[in-house]
């Protein structure tokens, strides 16, 4: 008798063992991620330079596990716009059945806090994440924060709504480039069961300044090192002879001379410099790439007291027999992006 209790009480052991390995197989696929999204980007229809404007992001989250977490939230834009310094967002919930948050201001993550699965701090771990939006020039992604710890049940929060407002002080200069946007919990960050990629971009031009448009989203043939300037610093002109699907005539060139005009005093005085020799002189930097670091000042020798208001370039071989311009036809325009 006792051998059969104990057969009988094996058996269906067994049996439980087994069900229960199917049980989880079956659970498995079901364990799926808490999805956010953002659903829409809202800029403003006629972006000025040096003003103030406000950008809205509407995100989506739906509730499929369990997380206590606040809310990061990144903004990909021009270093030289100094968001960290300027910018202020807020955030506002519907469906949050614990309570929504009204406009609540969002603060920056501190440099020291990290993203919890690249342990690299939360700018640098989107930026690896993400890149930089197919931008080609100085961009940067700045972090920030809600202050409300959410705390999140899949049985009682289906649905969330968010809006995200951004108002944000544009810089000085014409520009288009690919504002870019993120989001995600700050408690598990990437963990691949609570995040799935959902970052997005749309571009963005400022206008109403004096400079030639710079554009990040197509190679540029012209930069400069730093990307921020004044007419009273040493910088470089970098010019490309070969920039992505754009090739010009001074691709095979073994000299490259950059020559240009000076204009100051209010438009009412400008000084020429067209010569081809060592003032002028470029260094080759790599195969296409070539440099020429100046003093604005000394390279066109301006009279003391001289304020500069904008520099012409264009690019040209040894004998002038090869002049590289804007497609226009108009030389390049460069003006200084800090005072």
């Amino acid at each position: 008798m006792s051998n059969s209790i104990n057969l009988e009480i094996f058996i269906p052991m067994k049996r439980l063992n087994k069900y229960r390995n199917w049980l989880i197989i079956l659970i498995l696929p079901f364990a799926i991620i808490m999805c956010m999204s953002i659903e829409s980007i809202t800029h403003p229809d006629n972006p000025q330079v040096n003003s103030e404007i406000e950008i809205g992001v509407n995100i989506k989250l739906t509730a499929e596990n369990d997380d206590n977490t606040k809310m990061v939230f990144a903004v990909l834009a021009p270093k030289s716009w100094k968001i960290a310094e300027n910018a202020q967002l807020t955030f506002t919930t519907s469906g949050y059945t614990k309570g929504d948050v009204v406009n609540e201001p969002m603060t920056l993550v501190p440099a020291s806090d990290v993203e919890p699965t690249t342990a690299l701090n939360w700018s640098a771990a989107i930026q690896s994440e993400y890149g930089l939006m197919g931008n080609l020039g100085p961009v940067e992604w700045v972090v920030f924060e809600s202050q409300t710890t959410f705390i999140i049940t899949d049985e009682e929060e289906k649905l969330i709504n968010a809006d995200v407002k951004i108002k944000l002080t544009t810089g000085p200069q014409n520009i288009k480039l690919f504002m870019g946007y993120m989001f995600c919990g700050k408690n598990r960050g990437f963990h691949s069961e609570y995040f799935k990629e959902n970052a997005k971009s749309k571009v963005i031009t400022v206008t109403g300044g004096s400079n030639a448009m710079i554009d990040y989203t197509t190679v540029n043939l012209i930069s400069t090192t730093p990307a921020s300037y004044g007419w009273g610093d040493i910088f470089a002109i970098n010019f490309e002879t070969v920039a992505g699907a754009v090739e010009t005539e001074l691709k095979d060139a073994d000299k490259v001379y950059m020559c240009g005009k000076v204009v100051f005093n209010n438009g009412s005085d400008s000084i020429m410099v067209d010569v081809t020799n060592t003032k002028t002189l470029m260094e080759k930097t790599g195969d296409t790439s070539w440099q020429k670091y100046i003093y604005p000042k000394e390279f066109f020798g301006l009279p003391d007291g001289a304020v500069i208001d904008a520099v012409w370039l264009y690019f040209t071989n040894q004998d002038k027999s090869i002049i590289v311009r804007q497609t226009s036809g108009e030389d390049f325009l460069i003006t200084e992006t800090c005072e």
